[in-house]
C-alpha cells in the first residue's frame, strides 16, 4: 500500500512537472513572437521613423514583455522627434516602472507638445492619468 501511493505521488508530481514546463514554454513562445515582431518593425524603418519605434515599444509594454529594449526604442523615438504620442508611450513605461513622477512629466509635455500644434487639442485619456497621478500624492 505505501508503495502504491508512493508511485501515485511520483506520477502527481510528473504530471506537475509536465504541465509546468508547457506553460512555460508556451508564454516564451508568446513573448518571442511579440517581441520578434517588434524588432523586425525596427529594423525595417526608415532612420527618421520615429512613430514605428513608438509602436514597437507600446507594443512590448501592452505585452509586458522587452521592457529594456522598449524603454531604448523609446528613447531613439523622441531623439528623432518628440510627439503627443511617443510621450505618452514614454510616460505608460515610466508608470509600469512605479515611476509616477517621471510619468507626470512626459504626459503634460505629451499635451503641450500637441497644443503647439492643435490649440483645440483635449485628450481625455491622458488627462485622467495625470490626474491618477495627482491623486496618488
Amino acid at each position: 500500500m505505501k508503495n502504491l501511493m508512493n508511485a501515485i505521488v511520483a506520477k502527481i508530481f510528473v504530471v506537475a512537472l509536465v504541465m509546468s514546463v508547457s506553460v512555460s514554454s508556451f508564454a516564451a513562445t508568446h513573448i518571442d513572437r511579440t517581441t520578434e515582431k517588434a524588432r523586425i518593425a525596427v529594423e525595417n524603418a526608415s532612420p527618421d521613423d520615429w512613430y514605428t519605434l513608438a509602436k514597437a515599444a507600446k507594443q512590448c509594454l501592452d505585452k509586458g514583455v522587452n521592457m529594456k529594449e522598449a524603454a531604448h526604442w523609446l528613447d531613439q523615438s523622441l531623439a528623432i522627434q518628440e510627439t503627443e504620442y511617443n510621450l505618452t508611450v514614454k510616460g505608460d513605461y515610466y508608470m509600469q516602472n512605479r515611476l509616477p513622477e517621471k510619468a507626470l512629466e512626459c504626459y503634460s509635455k505629451s499635451i503641450r507638445v500637441a497644443k503647439l500644434t492643435n490649440p483645440d487639442y483635449l485628450n481625455q485619456e491622458t488627462q485622467d492619468k495625470i490626474l491618477l497621478i495627482i491623486a496618488k500624492r
